[in-house]
C-alpha cells in the first residue's frame, strides 16, 4: 500500500467511531411533551351543541372518567327514565328517600369520589331551564356564583356535602338539560370543568 492510501485508510478508521459516538451522544430519547392543558368551559362552542337524550354512559371514554376520578373507576351505575333513584346513593343530593326520577344518567365512583352526569328525558324549555336554575340557588348548604356559561340558561352550584364538596354545572343546549357534577373530599373548579367539557364533547352529535 502507498503512503498517500495507508493515510486516507487511517483517517476513515478514526473518522468512523467518532460518528459512533457522534450518533450515540444525540440519539437519546426525546423529552416528553408536556399533556396538553384543560379546556376550559369558556373556550365550549356551546350555541352549536347538540345533545341527545339517549342513555349515554357507553359514549363515556373510561380514560375521562379516570380523569376525573383520579384513577379507574371502581364501581358504576346507570339509571333510566321512570327508575327508582337513591338519593342516598354516592353523588346524589343526600336524603334519605328514593324517587322515581324522568332522567338519564350515570355515576362512577373510586374511593370518596363520584363523577355524576344526566340529561331531563323531555324536551327542556328555557323558562323549565331557568325555574331548575332558581331552585338551584335555593338548596341548603349551597352557593350559585358566577360562572362560565354551560348552555343558556346555565347553572353552577357549589356544596357541601356529608363526602366534601359537590360541584355541579348544568345548562341547556337546545332543548336537552345537561347536569355534570363531582363530588369528594378535594374536588378542584378546574377537574370538575374538564368532567362537563368531556361531556359535552363525547356526546355531540353535531361534532
Amino acid at each position: 500500500m502507498c503512503a498517500s492510501s495507508a493515510r486516507r485508510a487511517a483517517g476513515a478508521a478514526l473518522l468512523v467511531p467518532a460518528l459512533l459516538l457522534a450518533t450515540a451522544c444525540t440519539s437519546g430519547s426525546p423529552e416528553s411533551s408536556p399533556p396538553p392543558s384543560p379546556t376550559p368551559i369558556s373556550d365550549l362552542e356551546t350555541a352549536s351543541v347538540e345533545l341527545p337524550r339517549i342513555a349515554f354512559c357507553s359514549l363515556v371514554p373510561e380514560p375521562d372518567v379516570a380523569a376525573a376520578l383520579g384513577g379507574p373507576a371502581q364501581d358504576g351505575a346507570s339509571w333510566g327514565n321512570g327508575d327508582t333513584l337513591d338519593l342516598a346513593a354516592p353523588g346524589a343530593s343526600g336524603s334519605e328517600a328514593t324517587q322515581v326520577v324522568q332522567e338519564l344518567g350515570c355515576a362512577w365512583t373510586r374511593g370518596e369520589v363520584t363523577a355524576r352526569a344526566w340529561v331531563f328525558a323531555r324536551p327542556v324549555t328555557p323558562a323549565l331551564a331557568r325555574g331548575v336554575v332558581r331552585q338551584a340557588g335555593r338548596e341548603r348548604g349551597c352557593e350559585t356564583p358566577q360562572g362560565p356559561d354551560f348552555g343558556s340558561p346555565s347553572l353552577l352550584q357549589d356544596c357541601e356535602t356529608g363526602s366534601g364538596r359537590r360541584v355541579r354545572h348544568a345548562g341547556l343546549f337546545g332543548q336537552t338539560w345537561l347536569t355534570c357534577e363531582l363530588t369528594g373530599p378535594e374536588v378542584e373548579d378546574e377537574r370538575a370543568e374538564q368532567w362537563c367539557v368531556t361531556l359535552v364533547n363525547s356526546l355531540d352529535t353535531a361534532s
